[in-house]
């Protein structure tokens, strides 16, 4: 993959001098490392591999909606909640990498250290469909952390084989015979079978004798079919570099020169250097030979701008890919990571204000693509997610420090939001009245970060979810307001009829609040402490304390009964209003730091005398 070079920094490991780096991923057991050689890799089942046990399932994800221009924003107006089958839409792979990867990240327990905390983490999940975690490392294997942060966003992973002109060796070895070639798909089969991720992209940047072509077509093939057969919903994604001729040419389209092996696996990843009229005879291609497979065509765009125009203004090429409805493979996103470097170091950033830099860059960069993607969330009871971004200056269990050192691990990573968050126009600083909705460093209920609110206008999306009503809904959410007298922090559930294509606004704030006077809406009660330890005599549990505050943390417990609701309702959204009273300081906040969800106890509702009776009271 004819990778950016130019941008990997003097950080990056060398696999011919980087102690750290052994002959394979499992020499060290506190590290997560690449594979370097053949025989390692065909010696990778003698390894003991003690974390792979320590990989978390992915989690379900709802159908896919596209939210469109006003996708922050919760609309109640009644008319249809459209939903699109996963795979009936353009695709999005993410392809990560950051400066040569195996960094902070490596590290299967996480890295402590008041230098570490600040460091590239991705967190915009819902709209990814494929994370590849890149090097150019032969067998690239992704990392503990990369995997279980992607599974519990309910995304899969795979891993990376590349074999570049410095090394054609290993590819002229790897198809030395068909026996051996048979050796080398196993082996690669075992490594994302026992590692627990999804497949591989193939990214073969080295030229080949024309007589050896065949048989890498039958490598691709076979390593296609031999991990659909062990691996359910595994992926191999070809690398548009080597042609059919054997020599590294890059069609950046496809056609009869590449096509061969997009025939032999799952999906091609188009170089970078595409246009129009190449996009225009991708399309004949797929319209005249495989109209049934144009959503397997991924179409490269390099974030770091090469070969298109990208970096902030990515939307653009994004845009013209959408447009022809192809997936698309977004490569090396760290930039809004990497881009700030020099300056902070220029500058002599402390480590908030290089927080700070880079969540606001991230932040207008996803919002940016937003309106061309589609968004998958939560749909499994229970749902708990305290919103910790996988990193932080002190790490807390239900608000109180456990540790005040700083540390770094994706895998605690809880389930991100469905949108991006929303920045200031201009960078300010970390204390700026200006800015709103976005993760806080400063407190937090579980891990080391919340979510911080400054803005009232509407009720802004959280999630786009999809949780079903019929067996009741114990939600309870815990937060902290800067001023409890003139600040008020909602939760706003929307809940959907899908036969009447009817909506209902749910508020879940202080028994004081008042909500509008519209049919399709009402206001949740919350229950007093006797009746939230009322439901754990009842067998209800949760991850959040029964009572109503913790270490400085309010926690209001609310049971909605479906007993006069018509079958089929469910929450398809789970939003945020601040409220703020006309005295209050423009400077007040609320801290949001964490929501829960579970299944209600029906048989036993009427233990329940506070519960909130759901109502679509409509005729219909």
């Amino acid at each position: 993959m004819r990778l950016k070079i130019a941008a990997v920094s003097s950080t990056n490991l060398d696999p011919h001098s980087a102690v750290t780096h052994s002959m394979s991923f499992r020499a060290d057991s506190q590290m997560c490392q690449p594979i370097l050689t053949l025989k390692a890799l065909l010696d990778f089942d003698k390894g003991p591999h003690p974390w792979k046990n320590l990989v978390e399932p992915i989690a379900p994800r709802s159908r896919s909606r596209h939210l469109g221009e006003r996708y922050q924003v919760l609309d109640f107006a009644d008319g249809p909640v459209t939903y699109v089958e996963n795979d009936s839409r353009p695709q999005v792979l993410l392809c990560h990498d950051f400066k040569g990867n195996y960094l902070n990240d490596r590290y299967i327990n996480g890295v402590q250290g008041e230098e570490h905390w600040v460091d590239y983490r991705f967190y915009n999940w819902a709209a990814i469909d494929i994370f590849c975690y890149f090097s150019h490392y032969f067998v690239t294997v992704p990392t503990l952390q990369w995997l279980n942060c992607a599974h519990r966003n309910g995304v899969k992973v795979i891993g990376t084989l590349i074999v570049e002109q410095k090394n054609v060796q290993l590819l002229r070895d790897i198809l030395q015979s068909e026996e051996f070639m048979h050796q080398v798909v196993e082996a690669l089969v075992k490594v994302s079978k026992v590692c627990q991720f999804h497949g591989w992209l193939l990214n073969i940047e080295c030229g080949l004798e024309s007589g050896k072509v065949g048989m890498l077509r039958d490598f691709v093939q076979l390593l296609t079919e031999r991990c659909h057969a062990e691996i359910p919903g595994s992926q191999v994604i070809w690398y548009d570099a080597i042609a059919k001729n054997g020599r590294v040419e890059w069609q950046n389209e496809l056609n009869s020169a590449n096509d061969t092996f997009f025939l032999a696996c799952d999906g091609i990843f188009l170089n970078y250097a595409w246009n129009r009229q190449k996009l225009e005879r991708t399309e004949n291609y797929i319209r005249n030979y495989c109209p049934e497979r144009r959503l397997d065509v991924f179409v490269g765009i390099d974030v770091f701008g090469r070969s298109q125009k990208a970096q902030m203004d990515t939307n653009a090429p994004l845009e013209q890919v959408m447009n022809f409805q192809f997936s698309v493979a977004l490569f090396a996103p760290g930039w809004t990571f990497e881009s700030l470097e020099e300056s902070s170091r220029r500058d002599q950033l402390e480590p908030d204000d290089r927080n700070v830099m880079f969540l606001q860059m991230n932040d207008r960069f996803w919002n940016r693509l937003w309106r061309h993607l589609y968004v998958r969330g939560p749909v499994q009871l229970p749902f708990y997610s305290s919103f910790c971004l996988g990193s932080g200056k002190f790490y807390n269990r239900l608000g109180k420090t456990q540790s005040d050192e700083g540390w770094f691990n994706l895998a605690k990573q809880n389930f991100q939001p469905t949108i991006p968050y929303t920045p200031p126009l201009e960078y300010k600083t970390r204390n700026d009245p200006l800015s709103h909705w976005t993760h806080h460093f400063d407190g937090a209920l579980d891990g080391g970060s919340c979510l911080k609110l400054r803005n009232e206008e509407r009720d802004k999306r959280l999630f786009a979810c999809d949780f079903p009503c019929d067996d009741d809904l114990i939600v309870c959410y815990a937060h902290r307001r800067s001023n409890p007298v003139t600040v008020d922090l909602a939760l706003v559930l929307k809940a959907y009829c899908g036969r009447r294509h009817e909506c209902l606004r749910i508020v879940c704030a202080n028994a004081d609040c008042h909500v509008g006077e519209r049919s399709n809406e009402m206001r949740a009660i919350p229950l007093d402490k006797e009746q939230s330890l009322q439901l754990l005599k009842l067998g209800a549990t949760s991850q959040l304390p029964l009572a109503d505050t913790i270490n400085g943390w309010d926690i209001r417990y609310y049971y909605l009964s479906a007993e006069q609701l018509p079958v089929g309702i469910r929450i398809v959204d789970i939003g945020i209003k601040l409220h703020k009273e006309p005295d209050a300081h423009r400077n007040d906040y609320a801290l949001l730091g964490a929501i829960h969800l579970q299944a209600g106890i029906p048989v036993h509702r009427e233990h329940l005398l506070q519960r909130t009776v759901l109502i679509f009271d409509r005729p219909e």
